[in-house]
């Protein structure tokens, strides 16, 4: 299936990227929030380039649906590569490592303000945009760094009428936008991986199609024991080819319609349902290799 002619692009979203590029010129530090189990996948190329010129902190977001390890590889990874100043490992559900983040940006924001304090300023405000894909966990973030104690910042030079700036300590204000996909996956494995972790609706793809791209990683990955002690496969089982495996958790589980036909459509949500949750086991799916992130 070729990914591109798949007409999933809303028209709210051309309009959410120019919203960004706009505002990109009035911040100072982007927050990019990527999901942990995909932080490649997850990543909006567009966003790269809208703030190639700011400073810039990958928030990679539920952190606790994945091992340590797996976290620390693309950490450096991205700084690496240069794909940011800083980076994090944050649950938006918990509020792990909020103070980190707090200081991050101290961090990250230090040079502005001595610069700006040098030119006779009293004091600086520090501006941020929280950027992310749909369903990343982005809107959970922002309540969670926002609080209840934060307001609105009055409208004044260097500040756009109508955008939603918010204070959300002394001398930071943040600038909400919604989340943002791209028109088109250059590569097909993007859009299945985005399907898997639920970042995009389940009727985007075909529901089996992408439980069966989920068998084929965890396969590859090092991960069959974990599917097979879960499902009560057999091994045996390992032999066949992805889609006889999704028929097989069907039949083990005893998910039959009428007819003494395998429900292998209730056995893909099964299985996607079970990995989002992570009952079978916490890695990510974002990799070409085991050895290349686990170091195992």
């Amino acid at each position: 299936m070729s990914m591109t002619k798949i007409n999933w692009y809303p028209g709210h979203m051309k309009k959410t990227k120019d919203i960004i590029q706009e505002n990109m010129k009035l911040v100072d530090i982007v927050l990019e929030v990527v999901d942990a189990r995909i932080p490649l996948s997850s990543k909006n190329p567009d966003i790269a380039r809208f703030a190639k010129d700011k400073k810039r902190i990958i928030l990679i977001n539920k952190s606790d649906l994945v091992e340590k390890r797996e976290i620390q590889f693309w950490k450096n990874y991205f700084i690496t590569n240069k794909m940011a100043d800083e980076t994090l490992e944050i649950s938006a559900e918990t509020g792990l490592n909020l103070k980190q983040l707090f200081a991050l940006i101290e961090k990250v924001s230090s040079e502005k303000k001595k610069r700006m304090l040098a030119k006779g300023l009293k004091s600086v405000t520090v501006r941020l945009m929280v950027v992310g894909i749909p369903n990343v966990g982005k809107s959970r973030l922002i309540n969670k760094i926002v609080g209840k104690n934060s307001a609105g910042v009055e409208n004044k030079p260097g500040f756009t009428k109508g955008k939603q700036w918010v204070r959300i300590r002394e001398g930071i204000d943040l600038l909400d936008t919604p989340g943002i996909l791209w028109p088109k996956f250059e590569e097909e494995e993007v859009g299945y991986n985005l399907a898997i972790v639920g970042a995009i609706k389940d009727e985007i793809l075909p529901v089996e199609e992408v439980a069966c791209r989920l068998i084929e990683k965890i396969r590859n990955y090092g991960f069959w024991k974990l599917l097979q002690k879960r499902y009560k496969l057999l091994d045996d089982d390992y032999s066949e080819i992805d889609g006889e495996i999704l028929e097989k958790i069907a039949l083990r589980m005893g998910m039959i319609l009428k007819a003494d036909k395998l429900n292998v459509l209730q056995a893909a949500y099964t299985l996607l349902r079970d990995y989002r949750s992570i009952k079978f086991g916490k890695f990510g799916i974002d990799r070409e290799k085991k050895l290349e992130v686990t170091g195992e």
